[in-house]
């Protein structure tokens, strides 16, 4: 084959052959070849030219999704794989990114440690959180998360859940902040040890609460049911929050 015109454009260079074909590729790819019009090419340096074209196609790709945002090996590679490139193709771009450091999941996973940490995600939620990033399991492994700084994230959002659970009695309140810790990625003991902080009101502060609960629930209820229907929906209503079927009863 030979080349029958050479047009360089902003971007690329269009190349036609006198077998009728045409070839554009970048200027990267065109200067490591020495090409001219009249230039005979057998059909194993074209195969090199497009070769080299492609790499260069998924390697400038590649950049530019780096120079948004940070992505892990895998997601790159997932990313790579959608333009429908080889395996080798693949593990050459990611090895040219890995010498010029733009692809490191260890910094990467330090990173979004920080991140999670200053929302105060406990340790399984952030690991979860890492895994969905496309960290692989061998680096989240290496992490350590020390129970100091663990125990000081879950004491950060107890007045939180304190506040958000305010509406349930003592005896379903310590329930659901528990629950609420296991949510948020934390072990068992630092849930444990959180719930036990929280203050169980006396009798008397209860007994009120239950009181204003059910004052609550009839004015609610009042307009829509009566009589003995009507009990029945309050007594389920303060149920749900928690309060024992004794207290209830005499409060009704």
């Amino acid at each position: 084959m030979k080349i029958t015109k050479i047009k360089i454009l902003k971007s690329k260079v269009n190349i036609s052959l006198d077998n009728g074909s045409k070839l554009s590729i970048d200027k990267d790819t065109f200067t490591n070849f020495y090409l001219y019009e009249g230039k005979e090419i057998s059909k194993e340096e074209l195969k090199k030219i497009k070769d080299l074209n492609n790499s260069s196609k998924l390697l400038q790709y590649a950049l530019k999704l780096r120079s948004k945002s940070l992505y892990s090996e895998f997601k790159l590679r997932e990313k790579l794989y959608k333009k429908e490139a080889s395996k080798k193709e693949v593990d050459k771009i990611i090895k040219i990114l890995k010498g010029y450091d733009l692809i490191d999941d260890k910094a990467y996973s330090e990173e979004l440690v920080e991140y999670y940490n200053s929302l105060n995600y406990g340790e399984n939620k952030i690991k979860t959180k890492l895994a969905d990033k496309g960290i692989f399991k061998e680096q989240i492994d290496k992490i350590k998360f020390l129970v100091s700084v663990e125990k000081r994230k879950a004491n950060n959002i107890l007045p939180k859940l304190e506040k958000k659970y305010d509406k349930y009695n003592a005896s379903s309140k310590k329930p659901h902040i528990y629950n609420a810790y296991l949510a948020e990625g934390y072990s068992r003991d630092i849930a444990s040890e959180m719930t036990n902080k929280i203050k169980s009101p006396n009798q008397k502060d209860e007994l009120a609460k239950l009181k204003l609960d059910y004052q609550k629930a009839k004015t609610r209820l009042e307009n829509k049911y009566k009589g003995k229907e009507l009990k029945q929906k309050i007594l389920s209503s303060l149920l749900t929050k928690g309060y024992k079927l004794n207290d209830i009863l005499k409060v009704i």
